[in-house]
């Protein structure tokens, strides 16, 4: 849990920064990956290395990193680098489970701005803060 509450400081952080700036620093994502380095040196340690869970919970984040590629940044590299450098500490159900609350929030808000015309089709939302919102949903579901 303690690896979970580290990634959740490092994304409000990095919501901060994705707000005011539209971008995520990479000593934010190094910040995230560091602590995944520190989650899986302590679980090998403690022999419950898993290293195809690790491998598995790369996944989001390499989807959202050929996504942003695809659709030409309309999901920004620094999320998909986000989740990508958080999957290890948090694993694959709940990294999941937080992409996809984000993913819902976002909709939800995104429907209500174009709704009360406060923005049109082409604006962009920064996702991150969206991204520590889930996470946080998800570490109180869990609790």
């Amino acid at each position: 849990m303690i690896f979970e509450i580290c990634i959740l400081a490092v994304l409000i952080v990095s919501a901060i920064s994705d707000i005011r700036k539209k971008e995520v620093p990479l000593w934010e994502i190094l910040g995230c990956a560091a602590v995944s380095a520190v989650s899986a040196a302590g679980a090998a340690l403690t022999g419950e290395w898993d290293i195809l869970g690790i491998l598995i919970s790369l996944v989001p984040g390499l989807v959202m990193i050929l996504i942003s590629r695809i659709s030409r940044e309309q999901i920004g590299y620094g999320d998909g680098l986000l989740a990508l450098a958080s999957g290890p500490a948090l694993g694959i159900y709940d990294l999941g489970l937080g992409i996809v609350a984000a993913l819902f929030l976002s909709g939800i808000v995104s429907a209500l701005l174009i709704v009360f015309k406060r923005a049109g089709r082409r604006m962009s939302i920064p996702f991150v803060p969206f991204m520590a919102i889930g996470l946080g949903v998800m570490m109180l579901a869990k609790i």
